[in-house]
């Protein structure tokens, strides 16, 4: 049977899944499958012995108790389905709380990565004004020296045009 659905599955006219998708599709799913199969097969296992305790002559008091075990059976199935979906819930649940947790302490660890981020850009902003007044403070000292240097090679060149010019017109009298 679990043969026959993969070949369905892998072999239908409308949307074919590939090898991959069928192999991809959930443990759940092969699971019910694989359960479904082995209830197929034990009834028509139930419905043989049910024919043969027939045509048996004291076969009708097996048939009885064949049903009872029958029953008994379906109700111990029954109990490990109601068990089964107790773990189940019982494990989801503990999931969720684990989940919770992680996701706290998550979110602890980003509050902290956040708090030293913003740390950081302060600390940072602190520098980079404090280098900003610094390189200011550099270039206003730079300029005054500059300014200073200018002023004095300024006074320098006037007082040589001074002195070139008292040459110049001593030339000029001495030519005229």
């Amino acid at each position: 049977m679990k043969k026959d659905v993969w070949l369905r599955l892998t072999n239908r006219k409308n949307r074919p899944l590939s090898e991959k998708q069928v192999r991809g599709i959930h443990p759940d799913i092969e699971e019910l499958l694989t359960r479904e199969v082995n209830r197929y097969y034990n009834k028509k296992n139930r419905q043989k012995i049910k024919i043969e305790a027939n045509v048996i002559p004291e076969g009708s008091s097996t048939l009885s108790r064949l049903d009872g075990f029958e029953k008994q059976l379906e109700e111990h199935e029954a109990l490990l389905r109601q068990k089964e979906n107790n773990i189940k819930k019982t494990v989801e649940a503990q999931i969720a709380e684990k989940r919770k947790r992680l996701k706290d302490e998550y979110d602890a660890l980003m509050a902290c990565k956040e708090s030293e981020h913003n740390n950081c850009m302060v600390d940072m902003k602190q520098k980079i004004y404090s280098f900003k007044h610094q390189l200011e403070d550099q270039h206003k000292s730079h300029s005054a020296d500059l300014e200073r240097q200018y002023k004095s090679q300024i006074t320098t060149l006037e007082k040589s045009i001074v002195v070139k010019d008292k040459e110049i017109g001593k030339l000029s009298a001495t030519i005229s």
